[in-house]
């Protein structure tokens, strides 16, 4: 009997409930936790108005900090960009020195004439064939994109079909003006020291034709040099700046290159590029003349941190991020840096094969994919050389009453963007100076650094994951003087804490009955099961059966 009384008697862990271990739970939490105010929500040495006021205080820097977390995350969110200069003297032995080319106004040799007609011609040509292999010469001397000043008029009275099977290429090659006609010898010097101009001058395509260049990385020519050189050494570098310490050269232009009475005069252009680059603008230099260009270096490389930011936010491209070249694509051999340095060529090339349903290898990387530009397509030139010659913005039409023609190229820079930025200035040769033969045009040529050292910029994210996290915690520790420590803490007590809480007062075992007894109601109402009074259960034998179970139902 005892024992009996014993077993009815519900124990204390029956007797408490979940809202009362609750209660004790957090109590303990907040005499113990670091977050500042939670200890006086349950300080009996408190009185009831003092709990208020930190209870306040705890809501006001809670609200707080989430109105914080909102700015900070609306900021990083925005994912805003910022340059900055990571060095200011930064030398400039450290990047390649420019690649200098010379292009003449004039771009044949006149006096090849004759040589080019055997060259070119069938054997015992025709009066109408040798005059129309030379008109097509003479249009020849000014031809280059986007400045050629043949008129469409002019073109349009030539018979061009008579020669549409010379090749412009192979003719501008046989035709231009080499190294041993135009550079005076002996007169090349590279950080004063004397050089063979022709060995270290190569021949190279350009949007203005074939060019001398110096220091270039493109053709198999340059590639040859450096090979020989060695890839430490070649593009060249330049640790001084001033007149005389970077590329010294003179050039002579002979009248009798020229053809009577033609379109071209005696200029030369310089043309300042990056070593991989194909083409750049040119600056003119008047005959007789020294011409100091003066070169600036500016470097600008993008961090990996803005790699989650697109493209066309950034405004530039890695290398890695690039499209892959298709086999037959004429810049495959060089790959995607060289593809992405030369966007813009590539870009006008693609306006020149959309109008003309050709290309040319003059101007252009030999493209297999389309044919070649023939003697007839010069009409095709000149008929859209006010396109070829402009390169349009994007969205400069909602800025100018009047739009214009042109080609439009969304071309992104390279993340390790190398600019050079170039100034000239020109002054008359001395009397002395200048070449006895009238017919002779001389050109002094100094290109040197501006100066020794140059700012390094870098861009990169204005707010990383980093500076956020830094960031919420300092304002965490500001209004609620909570660290991380203090957030594992909380999340302790709200999962590992409590369960073992609950475990220690016995309440899992309460609850395994409550369980138990709601899962057979649960499966009595499942069963349609009511309980049948004793002096009702003869009567209930007539009633209907469970079709299932021989149970008693409600029916």
């Amino acid at each position: 009997m005892a024992s009996g009384d014993k077993s009815d008697k519900p124990t204390e862990a029956a007797e408490k409930c979940l809202v009362d271990l609750l209660k004790v739970h957090f109590r303990s939490y907040c005499e113990k936790s670091t977050i500042h105010c939670v200890r006086y929500l349950y300080d009996s040495n408190l009185h009831n108005l003092e709990r208020i006021i930190w209870s306040g205080l705890l809501i006001i820097s809670i609200a707080l900090s989430f109105f914080f977390y909102l700015l900070l995350s609306e900021r990083f969110v925005s994912q805003k960009l910022q340059t900055v200069v990571q060095d200011p003297q930064y030398p400039v032995f450290l990047v390649p020195f420019p690649a200098v080319a010379v292009c003449t106004d004039n771009r044949i040799n006149w006096r090849k004439l004759e040589a080019a007609k055997e060259q070119f011609l069938p054997t015992n040509p025709s009066v109408e064939l040798l005059e129309s292999f030379t008109v097509l010469v003479s249009r020849m001397e000014t031809l280059r994109f986007g400045s050629y000043l043949s008129s469409l008029a002019q073109l349009e009275n030539d018979n061009l079909e008579a020669v549409a099977f010379v090749n412009l290429t192979e003719l501008a090659v046989f035709l231009t003006l080499k190294c041993e006609d135009i550079m005076v010898p002996k007169s090349c010097l590279w950080r004063s020291s004397s050089f063979d101009c022709c060995e270290y001058f190569v021949l190279e395509k350009t949007e203005f034709g074939f060019c001398l260049v110096f220091n270039s990385d493109i053709s198999p020519r340059s590639q040859a040099i450096k090979q020989k050189e060695g890839h430490n050494f070649y593009p060249r570098h330049n640790a001084k700046a001033g007149q005389s310490s970077g590329l010294n050269f003179d050039l002579i232009l002979n009248d009798s290159f020229r053809r009577p009475d033609s379109q071209t005069n005696n200029n030369v252009y310089v043309m300042i590029k990056k070593p991989h680059q194909l083409s750049n603008v040119v600056y003119s230099m008047t005959q007789n003349t020294e011409t100091y260009v003066t070169v600036r270096p500016d470097l600008t490389w993008t961090d990996n941190s803005t790699r989650s930011i697109p493209p066309e936010r950034r405004n530039c491209l890695f290398a890695d991020e690039q499209g892959d070249l298709n086999s037959n694509d004429s810049a495959q051999k060089y790959g995607k840096p060289f593809q992405l340095s030369n966007c813009l060529n590539r870009c006008h090339e693609s306006y020149l094969i959309q109008l003309c349903n050709c290309s040319l290898p003059i101007f252009f990387l030999n493209n297999k994919r389309v044919p070649e530009c023939n003697a007839v397509s010069l009409r095709c030139l000149a008929r859209h050389n006010d396109i070829f010659s402009y390169d349009k913005r994007r969205d400069e039409d909602a800025l100018f009453s009047a739009t214009k023609l042109g080609m439009t190229c969304s071309c992104l820079v390279d993340c390790y963007l190398l600019e050079y930025y170039t100034a000239t200035t020109t002054l008359p040769l001395s009397a002395h100076k200048l070449p006895k033969d009238p017919q002779q045009k001389l050109f002094r040529v100094d290109v040197h650094y501006q100066v020794e050292t140059t700012p390094l910029y870098r861009t990169s994210l204005e707010f990383t994951i980093i500076d956020l996290i830094a960031n919420l915690g300092g304002i965490f520790g500001l209004c609620l003087g909570a660290s991380m420590v203090s957030a594992f803490e909380l999340i302790y007590y709200l999962t590992v804490g409590l369960a073992v809480h609950l475990y220690d007062n016995q309440y899992y075992g309460v609850l395994l009955k409550h369980l138990k007894v709601k899962w057979s109601t649960f499966k009595g109402y499942l069963g349609n099961e009511v309980e049948i009074p004793a002096a009702h259960k003869d009567a209930s034998d007539s009633q209907l059966r469970h079709p299932f179970k021989h149970r008693k139902n409600a029916w």
